[in-house]
């Protein structure tokens, strides 16, 4: 019972590292594979749960976000922003006078984004 224990955790593992490296949305990834999202949901909590605790915890760091407006107000002649786009319609704008700070704690949500 442990072997089908183990094997069927490593096949989930691959099945979520196989989803966090296409860049799909959960829904169209599901689709693709015919596995329901409520499955790849379960398994990416529960292989997230299991791993072990290397990183420090930090407290969040929260930061008002310029309007469009501003931006376009504020922006430097010639520094474009960095833009990052990610499933679901979701957009980000970093400016070259972000703070590191918080260039950090961003990088380091979206390397834990799902």
């Amino acid at each position: 019972m442990d072997d089908n224990k183990i094997s069927k955790s490593d096949l989930w593992a691959d099945r979520v590292h196989a989803f966090q490296e296409s860049g799909l949305s959960r829904k169209e990834w599901c689709q693709q594979n015919e596995i329901p999202q409520s499955t790849l949901g379960y398994w990416i909590r529960k292989i997230q749960s299991e791993a072990p605790e290397t990183e420090c915890i930090s407290d969040p760091v929260f930061a008002k976000l310029p309007s469009e407006q501003e931006l376009q107000f504020n922006a430097p002649a010639g520094t474009p922003p960095v833009t990052i786009l990610l499933p679901e319609n979701i957009r980000i704008e970093v400016g070259a006078d972000c703070p590191s700070r918080l260039m950090t704690a961003l990088l380091q949500a979206l390397k834990n984004y799902a």
